[in-house]
């Protein structure tokens, strides 16, 4: 069906309107079950009929706490059959961060699981029966499996043969609450609309040219607005099939690629990095794969280049976000290589985007300013918290995305970073201030502040700076430890760097935007020696693994042998006159970039640079003071564009060999096609 068909649909229409289409092909997969989406219609009208008969009504919440299962896709078409407002909640959430969203939004009920034995002994069942004298509001609690006070199985639900209810609802109406995390920290509900949800899928589907055909791989979590969107909505829309993978793990989603013959693949670029990383990687494994959606973080242009080259498919980059139902912009199957990896193509249609200043006055074609976004897929707000949205929604209906962005002239966005701070690792959002406060509560610490530091693997990564308290002798064992109980996994610090203070404005506000340039290339220095020629090495070793540290050692084979299981992303590579780390296939600095080293100091970069610098970013400083005087170890910290080099260890500060002109120009343009591009350029004028 095309676009137009679905632009007033609510979610109740589109799966009903797709099983009389469609009714007999496949449409849930996984390895237990497989249901059509005549089934999937049956099930999902039935299971609308048993929470009508508990006593749930039109316009009450249902929390959804699963992993990506059938079950959780019949409970969002149960749920919007119902009337009911579907509040996704992720199932890798704290106790107090699932609270919070149960508080902000009052459910009647909650559907969610016990496979303790799949998730690290964690009991999502008992986890809500502990909350419940803190959830008054929680009449039901609907679980897959186990019993409990309150609780209800899911399968007595859909057998149900009460009448299904027939509520009046409207495309307009809310479908569903969608936790982000605001300015604050906390957590925030976009209320999302049937007509914004269903007409944005179609819009994906369209993009992707996704026909009943595809069968689409379910690895993004269906509990954010990448999973619920373009890959539950977009998939039901194309009459195509879901094969639903419940946890993500590389290895296993390789097999899943394989043996259902996906053909759709959406996943964040850590997901894809890990991947083409994994010891069983094969292109061959990858051989039905026709496109699908890279997002949720930035997408670095050589992962999205390597995904389109090794794993043989068209590759689409979009940028959306929670409040926009999530989808904004994207690029398109047949766009030209530079539109495909270095942009997140154009607004989807409906959709208007401009960018503005600081005054919010609208800026020019190709200025950089925050983008704003206006059109079907805004939210109407968050739950009730009408001073937050007014931070964000104007007057005038446009949603102010806190994202940096220029628009060119032919409408193609770039996004260029955050307004504030928030960081984006892996698809996750972690807001520093939240980790700052545990960091600070830790006895023995002073200050704590925490940035972001690009990264290839996982967009970005997190580092806590922190200055201890006179005396104190606290490791960064010790912090970590401290925050791995009381944040969630993706939110503790990836680094921990120990300051004496940190750099502010007189009294003012730690200076965050020097950190971060600090930080960048700060870490500890593992030493080379001569003719280490990767180009040889790395073809012979095999490389394809999922660990950053294993990536290193078969990189830089001379290297201590027992480093692998100490080097942390940011430290950096000490190498004497004849390093190579040069390969004309480009893997050995693909491979030093993924295992995180964040810089090279080296006696000559007479090889070294070309490989690396020029085609990865990589900073390479020439002095051979520098190099002799550190040790294996040592706290080196960098300035690039200075050329200063710090041994923390040793207090001893060196001053690189400036880099020659041109270089210097390829630095500055990023690369060494951007500056080509730019000569060329020069000499047409």
């Amino acid at each position: 069906m095309t676009l137009g068909a679905f632009t007033d649909a609510t979610l109740a229409d589109l799966l009903s309107i797709q099983a009389e289409v469609h009714g007999d092909h496949p449409y849930l997969l996984n390895l237990q079950q497989s249901l059509s989406y005549a089934e999937a219609e049956e099930r999902s009208t039935r299971l609308a009929a048993g929470l009508a008969e508990r006593g749930l009504v039109p316009g009450d919440r249902l929390a959804i706490i699963l992993p990506n299962v059938p079950e959780f896709v019949l409970t969002v078409f149960a749920a919007t059959k119902a009337g009911l407002i579907m509040v996704p909640i992720n199932v890798r959430r704290s106790r107090d961060e699932v609270l919070a969203r149960l508080s902000r939004t009052r459910p009647k009920a909650v559907v969610t699981f016990s496979e303790p034995q799949a998730w690290d002994g964690l009991d999502h069942l008992a986890q809500m029966l502990d909350l419940l004298p803190e959830a008054s509001y929680l009449e039901w609690i609907i679980s897959l499996q186990g019993s409990g006070p309150r609780v209800t199985r899911w399968d007595d639900l859909w057998h149900s043969t009460a009448s299904p209810p027939s509520p009046v609802i409207r495309p307009q109406d809310a479908a569903a609450i969608v936790h982000t995390l605001g300015s604050s920290g906390e957590a925030r509900g976009a209320v999302l609309t049937h007509t914004a949800l269903v007409r944005n899928a179609a819009g994906v589907a369209e993009t992707l040219r996704a026909t009943s055909d595809d069968i689409f791989i379910g690895a993004v979590p269906f509990s954010s607005a990448f999973g619920l969107t373009p890959t539950i909505l977009a998939c039901t829309v194309a009459g195509a099939t879901l094969s639903c993978l419940p946890r993500y793990d590389a290895g296993v989603a390789l097999e899943m690629l394989e043996t259902a013959r996906i053909s759709v693949h959406h996943g964040v670029p850590t997901m894809f990095a890990l991947e083409l990383n994994h010891p069983d990687f094969d292109p061959a494994r990858c051989a039905s794969l026709r496109t699908g959606i890279m997002a949720g973080a930035p997408c670095p242009s050589e992962l999205a280049n390597a995904v389109r080259h090794k794993m043989g498919m068209n590759l689409i980059l979009a940028y959306g976000l929670t409040e926009a139902s999530p989808s904004v912009s994207m690029t398109h199957l047949e766009d030209g290589p530079v539109t495909a990896s270095q942009t997140v193509g154009r607004a989807m249609q409906g959709v208007e985007l401009q960018v503005i200043d600081r005054e919010g006055e609208v800026l020019p074609r190709g200025d950089e300013g925050e983008l704003c976004v206006r059109g079907y897929n805004v939210m109407q707000g968050y739950w009730e918290d009408p001073q937050a949205t007014l931070e964000v929604l104007d007057a005038e209906g446009w949603l102010h995305t806190g994202d940096l962005a220029t628009i060119d002239a032919d409408g193609l966005v770039r996004i260029l970073g955050r307004k504030e701070e928030v960081i984006h690792r892996a698809g996750f959002k972690i807001h520093p201030g939240t980790v700052e406060m545990v960091l600070r509560s830790f006895p023995g610490v002073r200050e704590a502040a925490v940035v972001g530091v690009p990264d290839a693997i996982y967009g970005e990564i997190s580092c806590a700076c922190v200055v201890r308290t006179a005396g104190s002798a606290i490791s960064a064992e010790d912090l970590l430890a401290f925050a791995a109980e009381r944040l969630a996994d993706y939110a503790v610090p990836d680094r921990v760097l120990f300051f004496e203070r940190l750099p502010r404005d007189g009294s003012g506000p730690v200076r965050k935007d020097y950190l971060r340039e600090r930080v960048r290339i700060r870490g500890r220095a593992w030493t080379f020696g001569k003719n280490i020629d990767t180009d040889a090495i790395i073809p012979a070793r095999h490389c394809n693994t999922s660990d950053p540290g294993e990536l290193a050692k078969h990189c830089m084979e001379d290297a201590d042998p027992t480093f692998v299981g100490k080097m942390k992303r940011g430290d950096l590579i000490v190498a004497d006159t004849n390093f190579g780390c040069g390969s004309s296939r480009e893997v050995a600095p693909i491979s030093i970039k993924a295992a995180g080293v964040s810089a090279v100091i080296a006696k000559s970069f007479a090889r070294i640079f070309f490989r690396n610098a020029i085609n990865i970013g990589l900073p390479i400083l020439e002095c051979a003071a520098a190099v002799d005087d550190i040790g294996l170890g040592d706290e080196i910290e960098v300035e690039p564009a200075a050329g200063v080099i710090r041994n923390l260890t040793r207090g001893t500060t060196f001053q690189a060999t400036p880099y020659p002109e041109f270089l210097q120009r390829i630095i500055e343009r990023g690369g060494l096609l951007p500056y080509v591009e730019e000569r060329l350029a020069e000499r047409r004028t």
